[in-house]
Parts: C-alpha cells; structure tokens; sequence
C-alpha cells in the first residue's frame, strides 16, 4: 500500500499486526458457540460505539449498555478507533470458517463477511464518516448527513421523554450536541490538511444550511421545541389559576437550562462551523468527483462494492445505465403518445405534464394536507391488496409525516426511517413538503409505493420482526438489496395494473424508473469519467424532465455520497432476474408470496447472498 495512493491506511504496527494475523497458520476453528459469541460481542462493540443507532433502534440495553443519555462521539479520535474497529473485525471473522457452522449461522457468515469486508476496505482511507454497517461519505462536513443535520431530527423524532428521568437523559445528551458538531470541525479541518477538501458548490450548501440554523430564534430551534413538547406531555402545564405541580416546577427547571445549552454552546458551535467553512471555500475545487481526492479511482471503487453488493467496474455500470435509459425512454415515449403528448423529447414532454397545475398539489398549508391525506389512502389501499403478495406482513405500524422543517432544504423529496426494534416507535414516512411543485400527483403514488408499502415498511419491519434473526443483522444495511427492493415494489404495484385507471400516476411510474436508470449513468461519470456538476444536472434534465432545482439537489446528493445512487436499479435487476429465474425452474409450483418470504425475512443481504438463498429456495421446493 504506497504513500502515493494515499490511501490513509493505519499506522505501521496495526499493519504490522494485520499481516502476522494473516501470515499466521490457522489455529483450529473455533466452535458453532463461539462464532455465536463472537456475533454478540460484535453488536455490542457496535452499539457502544453509535449510541444513537442503538436509540434510533430501541436496542435491548443487555446488548447495547446504557445509552439514553449519550451521543455518538464524533472527534478524530473516535472515529480512528471506529476505522481500526472495522478493520480487526474483518480478520477476527476470518477465523470461523463457513464449513464448521451451522446453516443458519453460515448465512450470517456470508452476510458479514460481504459487510465487514466492505467496511474494512473503506476503513483504509482516513477521511470522511464510516458508517460500519452502511458504507463512507468522503466529506464530514456536507449538506446531507453531519450532526447539523442529522442531530435535530434525531432529538425531535427517536428520543422519547416519558418521564422526567428521562428528560435529564435528554438534557445531558443536548450538552453533548456542541462536541459533537465540534468533533466534525476539526475532522474537516483534519482532512483539509491531508488535501481532502468538498467542491465549492457542497461547502456553499452547507454554509446556507447551517446560517439557516444560526438565525433561527431561539424558542423555535428544533432541540428546544421538541424539548417542550416532550416536556408538556410529561408534566402538563397547570390550569388557569392554579399552581404549578413539583413535577411542572422541575420540567420548567430543565427547560430553562436547555435553552442555556442551546444559547451558549450549540449556536456557536454552528458559527465555528460556518467560519471554518467560509474559510475552506477559498481552497475548494468546483471538480465534482471523488477521482481528484488521493487515490480517488481506487476508493470510488471501494465505495461501488459497498452500495451495490457487485464486482461490477464503473464502466459497466455506465453502460447498463444507458441501456436502460434507452429502454425506458422507448417506453415512456409510448405512454405519452397514448396521452397525445407526442411533440418534443420525452424528458421535455415529462418535464411539461409535471409543470401542468392540474397535475400539483395548491402550495398551501391545505395542499399540503390534501397530499397527506391522499398518501394515507394510498397506504390504505395497499394494505387491502398486501395479502394476494405476500404471506408476511409487518407488525410495525407506518406514519406519515412531514421533513422536519430544519431539514427541508437538504432533504431528499421523501425516505423512511425504521420502527424500534421493540416495537415502541412506529416505521415513519417522511414527505418533503418545502414546494409542492415537487410534489406532483403524477410522481407522489409511486414514491409512496417505494418508500411506504410494499417498499421499505415491508422490507425492514418484517426483517426486525423475524425471530431468531441475530440483532446484527437486523441492524445491518445493503443499499443495493434495500434501494433495489423499493424499486422492485414500484415494479410490483403496476405488475399489479394499480394503474389501470391511473394513466398519468403510471408515466410518474416510468419517470422514477427512468430516474432510477439515469442514476447510474450520472453516478459513474461523475466520479468515473469526470463529469462537472453542470453536466449531471442536464443530463437529468434532459432525460428525466426534473426541473432544474430537483436536480440540483440530487446531483449534489451524488456527489456527496458516492456510489448510493447506483444501489437502486442493480438491485432491482437482481430481485426481478432472480424471481422469473424461480419462476422458470418452477412452473406452477412458483408462487409469488413465497417468493417474497425468501428475499423479505432474512434481512438485509448482499445481492449474492439473495442470490444464493433463491437458488436454495427453488431447489428445495422442485423436490
């Protein structure tokens, strides 16, 4: 591993360390029992080190210790100890082998060995965010995923308050959000040092995003709305002309030394941040891909096998991006001829029936509530339809509900969060309501079919549901068999002809396929083949019909996350491939809801691990 890659490897003795490990005869196997310990301690150490995880989770504390009232610790230093993590494990996994476990653990083995390994890969480049369970972001400090961000809609929607102990844990967590956000100052400047620094255009989004913050008045900072609400429910404040309660006195108590934390700490850690980054941007490249970074090419790759579970090179996957853009635009082309849309490309014939007012939501509060109730009705109706799909379905209520308003500039139009492992916490769909103009009824019925049911509820709620299934992998996220799925339940929705007497809803259908494929395209010659941002945005355009802010927010999410964006449509290709291959072998013994059992109740996979399982699926029921 040479100097020039820069590759940020770990210093000379964990190195040294790594390869006896490696150079070393194998010692026996250790036994089924022990892999099952190894397996524990490893979701331990991983919940230790992402308190939030385990809270967003509602993580058993025998697995995960206290951690109500903890944040993830984002210094340089903790992040260090999270890359030498993520690297020792990937060699103490290399100890069990497969053949000595049983078939339910040799499953986890292969599981783990995809993420580890992946993780471990990613581990070598000492800049950015590793997520042990997720993949990397190159920048610490961007306009998605740093603790600005991220933190606010953590204290407004995954901590509880149900009583006022549990209000002290959330004060002693707030007084650790300005560490935090000082933590990823200083990993950025760190990272400016070693020549790692975002384009122009990332660093001017987040110096917006965290201004926005900054001149927030204090009572309406989201950590102190959210604060109060919580509070008021706990300890209700007193009726006309009666006396406080003991327990409303300490309520109060506490939430004026929150706004003291907020005030005196939070603020200006966002200003430091914001000086920081004004600084920065005076060094910034407006080059928008990973290839200019120290051994760029190489990590760009790294991160490809993380999100899409595949060997495939960026070459390849531009090229399948093109021929399903060519695919879907033949299509497309169609269903707008059927409409008497034949003037124009189909990106310009998309991009006017998105802008035609008959087709949006009124950009109103009453707009807004209109889109909310129709999404219910959409999940309503799925639900009656789930059970011809599927034998399983999730325990876990959904809700609806709105981005937090903090988070609506950055947010993508719409994503869905996780129930609580136990139950306590439903799944949540979150809807961006900054423009209904993005929000059109055309795009809005398939975006609820990805992102709600009989996408990601379905998908990750029956995973934590299923017993038996290690807490590990319940944690656990593959992109490609994620994203891949909730295109795959788009695909399935209109198999099912819920567009029959919905034309336009079935072209917002092609147009999210078409977007889907155009992601590959645009993912890979940004970070590939060196592709400016301004290239992306109308190739978008052009192809999708996006207007040009849309897309401005999605190229810019592309080139801050690379690689993500190509999990969806290679997902999909593999759900669907692997489906009519079952449907081949098996002839009148395919059935469809089984079918979705095997890919649905084993969690989240690495596609060849899906693979694997459908192939073992099928051999056993052609018997």
């Amino acid at each position: 591993m040479s100097e020039s890659l820069a590759r940020g490897v770990r210093g000379a003795a964990f190195v040294l360390s790594l390869a006896l490990v490696a150079c070393s005869p194998p010692a026996r196997d250790p036994a089924p029992n022990a892999f099952d310990g190894a397996v524990a301690d490893w979701t331990r150490e991983i919940l230790a080190e992402s308190p939030e995880l385990a809270t967003a989770r509602a993580a058993p504390e025998s697995a995960a210790g206290r951690y109500r009232d903890r944040l993830d610790d984002r210094s340089p230093e903790a992040e260090e100890r999270r890359r030498t993590a993520a690297i020792r494990r990937e060699v103490e996994l290399r100890a069990f082998r497969a053949e000595d476990l049983s078939p339910e653990q040799q499953l986890t083995h292969a599981v783990l060995r995809a993420q580890f390994a992946n993780a471990a890969a990613l581990a070598e480049y000492e800049f950015g965010t590793l997520d042990p369970l997720g993949g990397h972001a190159p920048y610490v400090l961007d306009q998605q995923a740093s603790a600005f961000l991220t933190l606010p809609d953590f204290f407004d929607s995954r901590v509880t308050i149900e009583d006022l102990g549990d209000a002290d844990d959330y004060l002693a967590r707030l007084r650790q959000v300005a560490p935090a956000l000082d933590g990823e100052t200083q990993r950025s400047r760190n990272d400016a040092d070693a020549g790692i620094v975002p384009p122009d255009f990332i660093i001017d989004r987040t110096i917006q995003l965290i201004e926005r913050i900054i001149s927030t008045p204090l009572q309406q900072q989201v950590y102190l709305a959210a604060f109060r609400r919580k509070l008021d429910a706990v300890a209700p404040p007193p009726a006309p002309a009666t006396q406080p309660s003991p327990e409303r006195r300490r309520a109060e108590a506490l939430y004026t030394l929150a706004e003291a934390v907020v005030r005196d700490r939070i603020i200006p850690a966002h200003q430091r941040a914001a000086i920081w980054l004004r600084a920065l941007r005076a060094r910034a490249p407006h080059e928008a891909g990973v290839w200019r970074l120290p051994g760029g090419a190489a990590y760009y790759r790294a991160a490809l096998r993380a999100q899409t579970t595949t060997d495939l090179s960026p070459e390849e996957i531009h090229r399948i991006g093109l021929a399903r853009v060519a695919e879907l635009n033949a299509e497309t082309d169609r269903a707008l001829r059927s409409l008497g849309l034949t003037e124009g490309t189909v990106g310009q014939r998309l991009s006017i029936l998105t802008r035609d007012p008959r087709h949006q939501y009124p950009n109103t509060e009453e707009g807004r509530a209109a889109l909310l109730a129709d999404i219910q009705a959409r999940v309503d109706a799925i639900m009656r339809r789930a059970p011809d799909w599927f034998d399983s379905l999730p325990r876990a209520r959904l809700e609806v509900r709105r981005v937090p308003a903090v988070n609506e500039a950055s947010s993508s139009g719409a994503y869905y969060e996780a129930p609580a492992l136990d139950g306590s916490l439903p799944g949540v769909y979150y809807v961006n309501l900054r423009n209904m103009a993005e929000m059109t009824k055309i795009d809005v019925p398939t975006q609820d079919y990805h992102e709600a049911v009989p996408g990601h509820h379905f998908q990750i709620a029956l995973a934590q549901e299923r017993e038996g299934l290690p807490l590990l992998r319940r944690l656990m996220g593959f992109n490609a068999y994620a994203e891949g799925w909730g295109l795959y339940a788009e695909q399935l929705v209109d198999e099912n002809n819920l567009y029959a007497d919905d034309p336009i809803g079935r072209i917002g259908f092609l147009r999210w396929q078409l977007w889907r494929a155009a992601r590959l395209v645009v993912d890979t010659g940004i970070h590939a083949k060196r592709w400016s941002r301004e290239q992306a945005i109308d190739y978008i355009v052009a192809t999708t019909g996006d207007a040009p802010g849309v897309a401005v927010s999605e190229v810019e999410r592309y080139v801050a996350w690379p690689g993500q964006a190509c999990g969806y449509e290679l997902g999909r290709r593999e759900i669907v491939r692997l489906r009519e291959q079952a449907r081949r072998a098996l002839g009148r013994r395919f059935d469809l809801a089984s079918f979705h059992d095997v890919v649905l109740l084993g969690g989240e996979v690495p596609l060849t691990v899906l693979a694997a399982e459908v192939e073992s699926w099928i051999a056993r029921r052609a018997r």
